[in-house]
């Protein structure tokens, strides 16, 4: 179960939120891939059961996500990271890619 975790962001795509922890709303799946389809129905996955029937996330995934304030709320603004920048999915990542 993924959607609606806490995590901590590892990469440096994103200024200014490495180590920071954010919270998973939903998973953009193949959203790396040139031939992404943003309009597709299993593009924007918030449900932890249709992912998990789709094969769940990959290292061509973008996660959608937000920051969580130290009251425990999170932004409004969401950031898209790669799946595979957030410690719960580095697993995911080739040993170079790091």
């Amino acid at each position: 179960m993924f959607i609606g975790t806490d995590t901590t962001y590892l990469g440096n795509e994103i200024p200014g939120l490495r180590g920071q922890r954010v919270r998973i709303f939903a998973v953009l799946r193949g959203s790396l891939r040139s031939d992404a389809n943003p309009d597709a129905d299993d593009y924007y996955v918030n449900d932890n059961e249709k992912l998990a029937r789709l094969g769940g996330v990959t290292a061509e995934d973008c996660i959608d996500a937000a920051p969580i304030r130290p009251d425990g709320t999170t932004s409004f603004v969401h950031v898209d990271p790669r799946a595979i920048d957030l410690e719960c999915f580095a697993h995911l990542s080739k040993p170079n890619e790091q």
